[in-house]
């Protein structure tokens, strides 16, 4: 006799994540789930950019906006910045593997309840970062080109020498707060465009280019521009990609979204695309167009998984306040169910609620045992009333959200003989 849903939009799901963070538990850590896939599906290729510390230039921005709304952007800052980082820490210890280096650990998203301080983390980390990269850049070998010579040319071991301090100050630059004036030397200003997070060998073929350009005296502006594609078009380009299959690594595996997704099974055709990205991140493949494409859609199945199960831990959260138990779980095709129950309904009844991929939440009563007579039509009349109130009542709870409920559907029995096929026959039924 009643059933009913509570329509969220998409759109609308970070923002109420937002203001969820603050909640204990289940909710917390799917909410700041649902910030973390948002953040790696609007991860982009390219250089390395600032990070944290916005203070009064994102406050500005948020200065006209609703509370709720200026929450949720702080947050999306904050969400995309540890992404970011999170990101460039797994680089740089695919780099520093083998080595007695300390790369800092990755952030987690959620360890914090403050968008800010977690900006402030962020640039903290990136202290650390400039660090470990500086000890790396010192164990970078010279190049072969001049280790193999019998007799080392004074100039050359001089420039090389000048180059590779270079490395070491352009990352340092790439992190300062006030950058420092660059080297006044030509080859120094191309190694300055080297990406950050260029691998030692990347390093290392850096260097072997720059050493041409002093070997040739009579050619230098040749191998200059050499030293420059290589590093432009060649090797940040390469970076970049890896620092993309990076941010949606670190996002899908690490905590709290590898958490929310731990047993989910990706779409058909991805199973095998965390492994390829794996590789990319590794530097033993590449990020091809086609790789590129699954990634972007294992990242959107993952964001709509994780808002899934926020927004059925957030109706679950309220309908416990309201007075239900909850009596299983169930999936359907994308959707996570309930069953629930309440004290006063003497298991006669139950209310399952389901949350489709849409994160639209459903919900409907159903009979127990079958019922006759003018006070078994009450009892359904009374529990289904029950029901829709709490229904309109969660929505009221949530912002930015609408509520639909038909008062007058029919209700659903499960009687005592079919009880054992009961939950099968009507995630078949709902999922046609």
């Amino acid at each position: 006799m009643s059933s009913g849903g509570i329509v969220l939009a998409p759109l609308a799901v970070p923002v109420v994540a937002a203001g969820a963070v603050v909640v204990a538990g289940a909710v917390a850590v799917g909410a700041v789930a649902v910030l973390a896939a948002r953040a790696a599906n609007a991860a982009i290729e390219g250089s390395v950019r600032a990070l944290g510390n916005y203070g009064e230039k994102l406050e500005a921005e948020v200065a006209g906006l609703e509370a709720a709304a200026a929450d949720a952007r702080r947050w999306e800052v904050a969400a995309a910045d540890v992404v970011a980082v999170n990101a460039r820490i797994r680089l740089l210890r695919e780099r520093a593997a083998g080595t007695t280096v300390d790369v800092p650990a990755p952030l987690r998203l959620g360890a914090s309840r403050d968008p800010v301080e977690l900006g402030r983390w962020v640039g903290e980390v990136q202290v650390e970062l400039a660090r470990a990269q500086e000890a790396l850049d010192a164990l970078v070998p010279l190049p072969e080109l001049v280790i193999e010579k019998s007799t080392v040319d004074t100039r050359m071991a001089d420039a090389l020498a000048s180059h590779r301090e270079a490395l070491r100050r352009r990352y340092a630059t790439a992190v300062a707060a006030a950058p420092e004036p660059v080297s006044p030397g030509a080859v120094e200003r191309v190694l300055a465009l080297l990406d950050p997070d260029a691998s030692t060998d990347e390093r290392s073929a850096a260097l072997s280019a720059a050493a041409l350009v002093t070997a040739h005296p009579h050619e230098q502006d040749v191998y200059l521009a050499a030293l420059r594609r290589r590093i432009t078009a060649e090797i940040n380009p390469a970076v970049a990609r890896r620092r993309l299959a990076a941010s949606w690594v670190e996002a899908l595996e690490g905590d709290p979204l590898g958490e929310v997704l731990a047993g989910a099974r990706p779409p058909a055709g991805l199973e095998g695309t965390a492994d390829e990205l794996r590789a990319v991140v590794a530097g033993t493949r590449d990020l091809t167009a086609r790789l590129r494409a699954d990634a972007v859609r294992l990242v959107e199945w993952a964001e709509e998984t994780a808002q899934r199960a926020f927004v059925c831990e957030l109706v679950k959260h309220h309908l416990t306040d309201l007075g239900y138990q909850v009596e299983d779980t169930f999936e359907v095709r994308h959707s996570a169910g309930l069953r629930l129950t309440r004290a006063d309904w003497s298991g006669e009844h139950v209310a399952d609620v389901w949350v489709d991929a849409h994160a639209t939440v459903h919900g409907q009563v159903l009979r127990e045992v079958a019922g006759a007579g003018d006070d078994a039509r009450i009892t359904d009349r009374e529990r289904c009333d029950t029901f829709a109130d709490d229904l309109e009542a969660v929505a009221g709870r949530v912002p930015q959200a609408q509520v639909v409920v038909d008062r007058t559907a029919a209700l659903p029995v499960r009687t005592a003989t079919d009880a054992t096929t009961a939950t099968g026959q009507q995630q078949k039924r709902r999922a046609r």
